[in-house]
């Protein structure tokens, strides 16, 4: 997001949905408290509905619209799994620069490095071209990380669970950017196989040590 520091009031809110092409209520809470390049960077803080129904985690993807703290907008939700509603209902057509977002995404869980979060962000934005130009990562390697795993991951289910948010207004009626409209932002949703995988290797703890009391 294009928060400069002069704008350290503004926070974001997003609303958040289930199925690709469906349209959700997205509420902007905050820009977070990361800075770097003169933007807040990292993930953003706001609240959706179904499937998240409550905070969610917004990664913005677009430079070139702006968002403030209590934003409420109605967006819609592209499944990355597919082509489906790229470049048309997403801001951009390029489902492979999408992707690299979505794994950039969640680089930032790895990190608390400010410089590192402002690198990722920087790559993230990058990866889309507007009227302006996005500030340049001090690195190169996070965009290369994002091609290496991308090119060894072209399966669709890789990316199930990230989602493109895009503002429903994104576009004037004449088909051309509506520069009021909200920013892009990628939200990443619980992997049901990997939360039962959790799921049943806590209930394997919980038999072992029944078995050991009973030993």
């Amino acid at each position: 997001m294009r928060n400069r520091f002069a704008a350290l009031a503004l926070t974001m809110s997003v609303g958040f949905a289930a199925p690709a092409s469906a349209s959700t209520q997205v509420t902007f809470l905050n820009a977070g408290t990361v800075t770097a390049f003169g933007y807040y960077v990292g993930p953003y803080n706001g609240i959706m509905g179904a499937p998240v129904n409550g905070t969610v985690l917004l990664n913005c993807v677009d430079f070139f619209h702006h968002v403030a703290d209590g934003d409420i907008w109605q967006a819609n939700l592209t499944n990355l799994s597919s082509n489906a509603g790229i470049g048309t209902v997403t801001r951009f057509n390029n489902l492979t620069a999408y992707r690299q977002a979505a794994w950039l995404a969640t680089q930032f869980a790895t990190t608390s490095n400010p410089a590192t979060i402002g690198d990722i962000q920087a790559t993230m934005w990058n990866l889309f071209s507007g009227p302006t130009t996005p500030p340049q990562p001090t690195t190169n390697s996070w965009l290369l990380a994002s091609q290496a795993y991308v090119a060894a991951n072209p399966n669709g289910s890789s990316y199930q669970n990230f989602w493109v948010v895009s503002d429903v207004n994104s576009y004037n009626a004449d088909g051309t950017d509506n520069v009021n409209s909200r920013q892009e932002f990628i939200i990443v949703t619980p992997e049901p196989a990997s939360m039962l995988l959790f799921g049943t290797g806590l209930a394997g703890l919980a038999a072992a040590r029944i078995r050991r009391r009973r030993n």
